[in-house]
């Protein structure tokens, strides 16, 4: 057996902790059943522990080891959103929001305004947002109008639980605008008349 020299007790706890994570990884479900029954004991003997740890596991046919590397490498926050990004599968029908979506990149380069500013609007209900992914938003087109968003809709936002309800509502024809679609009245610079529209809208569902 090769000697390995530990030259300080983190070194021995940590090879001790490698050498009982293999052999528990390769025990049968029968064995681990029998080793987390001696763990529950108030005062486990460690020596018996590893002595039935290393004796099942020799006894473990290599077919049924267990194949794996753990929970594999931690990452930064930033890298770790990034990976959850591109796993994240989003329904891309957006025929809902009659209106065209676009990316914060794209609103920013539009209507030639920082990144900054886009959050700050959105933060503050003046423009509404849908997720797209983890971190990433859309934006329906239809609420801007030259350099910034249409007034009122952070009125209007006030009285839903969430962005996506509100733009819903917004762009649904609506009795008390008129038989025309809200964010239309919003556009026009209704902005009071809109907002009493919005105030009843839930006790009419």
């Amino acid at each position: 057996m090769t000697q390995v020299s530990l030259r300080t007790r983190q070194d021995a706890l940590e090879a001790v902790m490698t050498l009982f994570q293999q052999k528990v990884g390769a025990l049968s479900f029968a064995a681990l059943r029998e080793l987390a029954a001696a763990l529950q004991r108030p005062q486990p003997d460690a020596e018996r522990l590893a002595r039935v740890v290393v004796s099942a596991a020799d006894d473990v046919p290599p077919a049924r080891m267990m194949i794996g590397k753990g929970l594999g490498e931690v990452l930064p926050e930033p890298a770790a959103m990034a990976r959850l990004d591109k796993l994240t599968v989003t329904d891309e029908t957006d025929e809902w929001a009659a209106s065209e979506l676009l990316g914060a990149g794209d609103i920013t380069a539009r209507l030639g305004v920082t990144r900054t500013t886009l959050d700050n609007w959105r933060r503050a209900h003046k423009i509404l947002a849908f997720r797209k992914g983890i971190r990433n938003f859309v934006y329906p087109l239809r609420q801007f109008e030259r350099k910034g968003p249409v007034g009122g809709l952070d009125k209007v936002r006030a009285h839903f639980d969430d962005d996506e309800t509100a733009w819903e509502w917004l762009v649904t024809p609506n009795r008390f605008t008129g038989g025309i679609e809200p964010v239309e009245w919003l556009r026009k610079g209704k902005v009071e008349d809109v907002t009493r529209a919005a105030e009843g809208a839930l006790d009419y569902q």
